[in-house]
């Protein structure tokens, strides 16, 4: 059986896989760390067979094991290894899912190093099967920084652009995501909001950080709001994010 680790939620929006695997976490904590595909279904508001499949899904990955069946369709599991506050990312058959860890991983060395250029975002986010070239990490980059995320500067023939994280745009562990398939746009999964659209303002960098700050203050606020209208005690992080927030 895995380790008891704490529960640690994600910010933000909270996709379905998101939520579920959050259910999983939490009924790992709980009585003898079994897992019901109904429970994490109420627990998680997502449709049971949705619940069944992601932990089928799971279960070929290795990550959680079926114990026994239940009545009704409904089945204990275990989970054998804690993958993270953030839901393990697989296809149907149990395969890791590739598609963005490239852009994810430079999002995840910027919010640890703070400033890096394209090469040096190319080499810390190629790890293990993941690949992302010069080029895609500078397009990301250069996406982060239209949409207020990053300053840059440098630039010139012989001196490369160099792109620093501005503190208070670090919205949080998801990478936001860069969307180019028919138009500019950068939608931030911690906010669940698109927070820059190509032309909407003739300043995108400076008015669009402000609206992500906007954004951020908004999301604590409604999480804020949900834990008084349950009745419930923030939870330490968030204490810590509007501790950070009235701060800065």
């Amino acid at each position: 059986m895995a380790s008891r680790a704490a529960h640690l939620q994600m910010t933000g929006a909270c996709t379905p896989r998101q939520a579920m695997w959050e259910a999983i976490r939490r009924q790992h904590c709980l009585g003898d760390g079994t897992i019901a595909t109904y429970a994490v279904a109420r627990a998680s508001s997502q449709d049971d067979e949705a619940v069944r499949s992601y932990l089928m899904a799971l279960a070929r990955a290795g990550i959680v094991r079926k114990l026994r069946n239940l009545p009704k369709r409904n089945a204990e599991w275990e989970l054998l290894r804690d993958q993270g506050a953030e839901a393990p990312k697989v296809t149907k058959t149990g395969t890791p899912i590739q598609l963005g860890q490239g852009t994810e991983n430079v999002w995840r060395a910027l919010r640890i190093l703070g400033e890096l250029d394209a090469a040096e975002a190319s080499t810390y986010a190629s790890v293990g099967d993941v690949r992302i070239s010069p080029k895609s990490a500078r397009d990301y980059l250069q996406g982060l920084h239209l949409a207020g995320y990053v300053s840059r500067s440098g630039g010139t023939p012989g001196v490369p652009a160099r792109y620093r994280l501005i503190p208070t745009r670090n919205t949080g562990p998801l990478h936001p995501i860069y969307q180019r398939c028919t138009f500019a746009q950068m939608f931030d999964p911690n906010l669940g909001e698109v927070v820059w659209r190509k032309g909407e303002t003739p300043d995108p960098t400076e008015a669009n950080g402000l609206r992500i700050e906007a954004a951020r203050l908004r999301n604590l606020l409604r999480r804020l709001l949900a834990a008084t209208e349950e009745h419930a005690r923030p939870s330490p992080e968030l204490i810590a994010s509007i501790r950070q927030e009235v701060s800065a």
